[in-house]
Order: C-alpha cells, then sequence, then structure tokens
C-alpha cells in the first residue's frame, strides 16, 4: 500500500497492520463542540448515503490497525472496488 508515513503507529511508533475498512457502514465524525447540543447530526466522511441502509455492492478505504494500542487509522478519500481492494492486497 502506497503511504508508507502511516505505516507506523502514532502512539507507539509499531508498525501497524494494513487492510481495508468497509465504506458500507459509513464513516461517522462529531466534532466536539456538536456535543454541546441536544440534538445533532454526525458528518458522514465515506458518503455511504443510502448504502447504509440498502444492498449495494463493497466499497473500501485503505486502513491501518494497531491492535495492541487500539489505534485504527482510516484513509477516507478514495474509495475502492472489491477488485481494486483484492488487487491492491495482492501487489503488498
Amino acid at each position: 500500500m502506497a503511504n508508507s508515513k502511516l505505516g507506523a503507529c502514532p502512539k507507539c511508533g509499531k508498525a501497524m497492520g494494513r487492510g481495508f475498512a468497509a465504506k458500507s457502514a459509513g464513516l461517522s465524525f462529531v466534532a466536539p463542540e456538536k456535543l454541546d447540543h441536544l440534538a445533532f447530526i454526525d458528518e458522514d466522511l465515506g458518503h455511504a448515503g443510502l448504502k447504509k441502509f440498502l444492498p449495494a455492492k463493497a466499497e473500501f478505504f485503505r486502513s491501518y490497525l494497531c491492535r495492541p494500542c487500539k489505534v485504527y487509522l482510516v484513509e477516507y478519500g478514495r474509495s475502492f472496488s472489491r477488485k481494486e481492494a483484492e488487487q491492491a492486497a495482492a501487489e503488498r
């Protein structure tokens, strides 16, 4: 996978496992200032939209995991089809 800068855990510095996050579940982000309100809408960084609720083709984001630190980094800028993800995994 292309980005070697994300290969090390930001907490412990050890190598992170590389993989993919499923896009269909969405990628929710809530800014701290939104928590001050009784009701708020999260930001769906992955733009999953109705794919969260309806059947759709699988899409993936590159991701990096440090199990001991419980740190999970997701590159959400570009999604991959299943075929593209399998090809990227084979190139590793």
